[in-house]
C-alpha cells in the first residue's frame, strides 16, 4: 500500500508522500494550468453548495466577494469540506504514485479529532487511515536518543510548545494569542482611502495583506498593488521589528514552558521550529541573540520549517 501523511493546518495543509526513491516530497496538486505543493486552507463555498479549496478559493473569492473565504477549521460546514479535502489529496496521491490504494497518516497535536479520523475512512476506508502525535513523530525520526526536545510551533492562530523527553512527553500547550496572523500588515501599508471601501472590500484587503506578510517573512521580494505604498523607508524593516518582537515572545514561552517541568534551556539537547512563523529569514539570528541573553548554549537546533506534515512519518 501507498500512502500519504497530512497535516490540516489552519494556514496550510500539509501533505507528504514518497518518491521512486523512498525519500519523502511534498504532495503535488493540480491548479489548472499550474500544480502546486503549496496548498492553503482556504475554502468558499457556492451558493450552490460546491466547495472551492486552495489558490481556486483564494481567486474565486477575489472575483466573487460576496462570498465568503475563511481556513476550513473555521466554517460551520466542516464535515462537508473536511471531506472534499481528503478527496482531494487522494485524487493527488493516486496519480503520484499511479495506484488507487492509498492509506492516509493523520498528525494531530495533544488532541485527535474523531470526527475527522471517521471522515477520513469514509473516503480511504477505515482500515487504510492511521493517526500519529506529531511530537513522536519528531521523536522517533530527528533524535530517538536525545534525553529532551523542544519543539515550537508557530501556528497561525496560535504558538504551541511541546518538551518531549525521550518517549514521554513533558509539555504540550498552546498560546492562543500568540497567532502568526497576529501580526498587523496594515500599519505598514499606505492603502487607498478606506473610507470608501465596504466590508467586503475590506476582507479583500485583508487577504491581500495575508499574502504579503508571508512573501515578507520568507525574504522574497513583495510588489505592492498599484495603490499601495510601503510606509517609511522599508516595508522589510518595518515587518522585521514587529516580527522580532513576536519571536522573543515565543522563546519567553519556551522558556516559561521548559520552567514549568523544572528544566532549563541547558537541559535542551534539540530544539525544532515548525508552522508558518518558522519560515522567518530572521529566525536563526533572533533565536541565538536570545539563547545568549541567557548565557547559554544548544547541542543543536534546526529552524527549517519542516511543519507538521509528515515528512518524517
Amino acid at each position: 500500500m501507498n500512502w500519504v501523511a497530512v497535516d490540516l493546518g489552519k494556514s496550510t495543509i500539509k501533505a507528504t508522500v514518497l518518491d521512486k526513491s523512498n525519500r519523502p516530497i511534498r504532495l503535488s496538486y493540480p491548479m489548472g494550468s499550474y500544480a502546486t505543493t503549496l496548498f492553503p486552507s482556504a475554502v468558499a463555498l457556492t451558493e450552490e453548495g460546491n466547495v472551492v479549496l486552495g489558490d481556486y478559493a483564494l481567486q474565486f473569492g477575489m472575483y466573487n466577494p460576496r462570498l465568503e473565504v475563511k481556513d476550513w477549521y473555521s466554517s460551520t460546514r466542516k464535515t462537508l469540506i473536511a471531506r472534499a479535502i481528503f478527496e482531494r489529496i487522494k485524487k493527488a496521491s493516486i496519480k503520484h504514485y499511479s495506484d488507487s490504494n492509498i492509506g492516509i497518516v493523520l498528525l494531530h497535536n495533544n488532541i485527535e479529532d474523531p470526527e475527522l479520523r471517521s471522515i477520513a475512512e469514509t473516503v480511504f476506508s477505515k482500515d487504510n487511515v492511521k493517526t500519529m502525535h506529531a511530537g513522536e513523530v519528531f521523536k522517533r525520526t530527528l533524535s530517538p536518543n536525545s534525553k529532551l526536545m523542544l519543539i515550537a510551533d508557530f501556528g497561525e492562530s496560535g504558538f504551541r510548545v511541546i518538551l518531549q523527553e525521550e518517549t514521554k512527553c513533558l509539555y504540550n500547550e498552546r498560546n492562543a494569542t500568540l497567532g502568526f496572523s497576529s501580526i498587523e500588515m496594515l500599519p505598514l501599508i499606505d492603502p487607498v482611502d478606506l473610507s470608501s471601501h465596504n466590508s467586503v472590500d475590506k476582507r479583500l484587503l485583508g487577504q491581500i495583506m495575508q499574502r504579503i506578510k508571508i512573501l515578507v517573512n520568507n525574504g522574497e521580494d513583495v510588489i505592492l498593488p498599484h495603490d499601495m505604498s510601503a510606509k517609511g523607508n522599508s516595508l522589510a524593516n518595518s515587518f522585521e521589528q514587529k516580527m522580532t518582537t513576536f519571536l522573543y515572545q515565543c522563546f519567553d514561552e519556551c522558556t516559561n514552558a521548559l520552567k514549568t517541568v523544572s528544566k532549563s534551556w541547558k537541559n535542551v539537547e534539540e530544539v525544532v521550529f515548525v508552522g508558518g512563523g518558522a519560515h522567518s529569514n530572521i529566525i536563526d539570528t533572533v533565536f541565538n541573540k536570545y539563547i545568549q541573553s541567557h548565557g547559554t548554549t544548544l547541542v543543536s537546533y534546526n529552524s527549517k520549517n519542516i511543519g507538521f506534515d509528515a515528512q518524517y512519518a
